[in-house]
């Protein structure tokens, strides 16, 4: 059970950024250096990070807190630079565009396929509970 600051950051973070969509855990670390890219910061602070090494400097909490889809507030309880507990990640709400540009999709026309077959299912889930 993480007990240090940097190693209860690092578990947050980590929760925090597989609910926002990052493979963190896919074989080429791709979720990683997606989320350096997202909050600016270079591939081994986030690597150190998320091992539980380090805690990111002051500067990094508002743009990484962004990269992750939660409140900066919590990001700064969570690193036990403010009093409180943080809250868990909030639910992830995504457009189908946004959908489809987090797992890769790029081409317009593909894009436009995703948001098809995302209506229809949404459709199909609407008749089936009602």
């Amino acid at each position: 059970m993480p007990n240090t600051p940097p190693e209860r950051f690092s578990r947050y973070v980590a929760e925090a950024a597989r609910a926002a969509g990052y493979d963190l855990d896919g074989p080429r670390g791709g979720g990683r250096k997606a989320l350096a890219e997202a909050a600016g910061l270079s591939a081994s602070a986030v690597s150190r990070t998320l091992a539980g090494q380090t805690l990111p400097e002051l500067s990094s909490f508002r743009p990484l807190a962004r990269a992750l889809e939660v409140s900066t507030e919590d990001l700064l309880r969570a690193a036990g630079v403010l009093d409180g507990e943080a809250g868990g990640p909030a639910p992830l709400s995504l457009t189908a565009t946004e959908a489809a540009r987090r797992l890769g999709i790029r081409a317009v026309e593909h894009i436009a396929a995703f948001k098809v077959l995302v209506s229809a299912l949404q459709r199909a889930e609407d008749s089936s509970q009602g």
